[in-house]
């Protein structure tokens, strides 16, 4: 009798208890649906929960914390089955790079074959900008790993710089299907509705929507607003708060907290464009820009992270973060007449590229590819 293939599952999974924080762990939470939907058996193995700040004992807190996670996974490693198995790895490079080489070393050390996920962006900007050191453990990692799964096309190049040989699969984010319309959604042809929903941060540049919001404004008085996401930066948030006050139109913003998916979908609805003015070092596939691209929305996006790729007409990318630039490219879909057909194409795009379908299809069968590659002998 043939052994069921199995996948020893290594991420960050969060708190099962509460909802996931951030991308990573919606990621990771979904890729784990994904191997059990595709028939495989998978042993779940929870990186360490993160602490809420860098005081003296949560520090301490920390490193018990990571040596034990350390052990754990070496003993379910030890004890495990190596023939029809696979060990996949959710990692995010840039300061955790020491900690996974640790982890993909281990593996390999009890002859596992090692598939290495390299989520979120930056991967670029940190090899470049990271020590000698940083830079060897980073091409170990890729080395020592039998496939690499990359989040964004534009790691591709680095990776075949440092490993030429190394099978590298694409794994972008996408779309389930229970959250994006099965036909394309009629836009309100009365208003233009403007949101940033996400993270709200410094690093997004929240401030910046509204300050675009306000020049579109005054160009097309049926403008509106919304901004839709939770701040962890109280003082950050008191700023929002008061701009939008001060800025003359204020009964045209509203802002709301971070929501579940069935919510969120009456948010996209009547809206028009996504601004994202991100420059987030860890920016990769945003969730949020492929959740709104699925609505229809035409995202005005930088260049940070995979956006390009994942946006694909550069019509829509921001060369430099300042709001003369955010301003002129929706001002021009709207004079131009184009935003209807730019909606249109957003919303199809994802609809040929980043639906739960298209990319379950994809993953499952290279994973099956996978196992046909590193164990012959068993088919």
């Amino acid at each position: 009798m043939s052994l069921m293939r199995r996948i020893y599952f290594f991420a960050n999974f969060g708190d099962w208890n509460k909802l996931p924080f951030g991308g990573g762990e919606v990621g990771n939470r979904r890729t784990l649906d994904l191997f059990k939907k595709g028939g495989f058996e998978v042993v779940p193995i929870p990186k360490y929960l993160r602490v809420e700040n860098h005081s003296f004992i949560n520090l301490l807190k920390l490193i018990i914390r990571v040596v034990s996670n350390i052990l754990s996974y070496t003993i379910i490693l030890a004890f495990g089955r190596r023939k029809d198995s696979i060990v996949h790895i959710a990692g995010f490079y840039g300061p955790m790079i020491y900690f996974e080489y640790i982890i993909i070393s281990i593996a390999k050390l009890f002859r596992y074959k090692v598939v290495y996920e390299m989520r979120g962006g930056g991967a670029e900007y940190y090899f470049n900008q990271g020590s000698k050191s940083y830079r060897r453990v980073f091409a170990l990692a890729l080395c020592k790993s039998d496939a690499i799964f990359s989040q964004g096309r534009e790691n591709i190049p680095l990776i075949h710089m440092i490993n030429k040989d190394i099978k590298i699969i694409y794994y972008p984010n996408y779309v389930t299907k229970d959250f994006y319309p099965q036909s394309y959604p009629d836009k309100p042809k009365n208003k233009i509705g403007l949101i940033y929903f996400g993270r709200i941060s410094q690093s997004k540049h929240t401030d910046f929507v509204i300050d675009t919001f306000v020049q579109l404004h005054a160009q097309f008085n049926n403008t509106y607003l919304e901004i839709v996401g939770d701040c962890e930066d109280i003082g950050f948030m008191d700023k929002l708060k008061a701009k939008i006050k001060n800025c003359g139109y204020a009964d045209f913003v509203s802002m709301y907290p971070a929501c579940d998916h069935i919510k969120m979908k009456n948010h996209l609805r009547d809206k028009m464009f996504y601004l994202f003015p991100t420059t987030e070092t860890r920016e990769g596939h945003s969730n949020a820009l492929t959740e709104a691209m699925s609505w229809g929305l035409i995202p005005i996006a930088t260049q940070q992270g995979f956006n390009r790729s994942v946006i694909g007409d550069d019509k829509l990318i921001v060369q430099s973060l300042d709001v003369d630039s955010f301003v002129s490219c929706i001002a021009s879909a709207i004079k131009s007449g184009a935003a209807d057909s730019l909606s249109q194409e957003m919303y199809n795009r994802v609809l040929n590229n980043y639906t739960e379908d298209i990319v379950y299809k994809r993953i499952i069968g290279e994973y099956n590819n996978l196992f046909r590659m590193f164990f012959p002998k068993s088919l």
